[in-house]
């Protein structure tokens, strides 16, 4: 197993962020410091990070309906409430895939996983997220092929890939938005470019992987093989 694979099956980081840590110094196998990320690793060598051992652990998968006003984030003590608080002290190690701001609720996924969080959260993967968004008025179809091909935003090039309507009137208006990647406040960004104000945002779905009936502050387990067959195999699937 290569070095950056194991040190993210440990849990202790992504996969991105373990390739940081193993060309910065800090890693080990069996005392010898190593900073080549794809280095084999064999199951019985001793891997440390900052002089701490580090052991590849069985995966935890869940999904959870992530409310308004929550941060994604495991440690920050400026805020009110963080994603972790919602679970119990016993489930450690786990971390989110990816991040919905504050403002933002709906589906966001937990694990200890790294090499999930990879293949989720690169852009050179492509995986869907499909939002519920609520606008102040209607979008005229200009601009929802203005955000189909692209709008600039400071340096960020921010679009949709499809946008769908579910329902519109003249104080706000719903649609459905796929994007394959997910820069900061993206559709917040996006819309506001474009002269319209975000009302309401909610992801629904991931790859394959839906919100479905999950309450609000609700989380459910997923065993290995389902959660990769949903992100990965197909799309669609519901």
């Amino acid at each position: 197993m290569h070095l950056n694979v194991y040190i993210s099956k440990s849990g202790y980081c992504s996969r991105r962020k373990a390739q940081l840590l193993i060309k910065e110094g800090r890693v080990t196998v069996n005392g010898m410091g190593i900073n080549k990320p794809f280095y084999e690793v064999a199951n019985n060598s001793k891997v440390c990070i900052d002089g701490k051992p580090i052991n590849v652990k069985n995966t935890v998968y869940l999904i959870f309906n992530k409310p308004k006003g929550v941060t994604t984030t495991c440690c920050d003590k400026f805020a009110d409430k963080k994603i972790i608080d919602f679970f119990p002290e016993t489930l450690t190690g786990i971390f989110p895939v990816g991040r919905l701001d504050k403002d933002t609720s709906g589906l966001i996924i937990l694990t200890n996983d790294g090499d999930l969080c990879y293949h989720v959260t690169h852009p050179k993967f492509q995986i869907e997220k499909e939002y519920k968004i609520i606008l102040d008025k209607i979008l005229a179809k200009k601009d929802a092929q203005k955000a189909i091909s692209g709008v600039r935003d400071a340096e960020d090039l921010l679009k949709v890939k499809k946008i769908t309507t579910i329902k519109e009137g003249p104080l706000q208006s719903s649609y459905l938005a796929v994007v394959s990647e997910g820069k900061k406040r993206h559709l917040r960004r996006l819309f506001n470019s474009l002269g319209y104000y975000v009302i309401d945002l909610k992801r629904v779905r991931i790859g394959g992987l839906a919100l479905g009936d999950l309450k609000s502050s609700e989380h459910r387990f997923l065993d290995k093989e389902k959660i990769y067959h949903l992100l990965f195999a197909n799309p669609k699937l519901k």
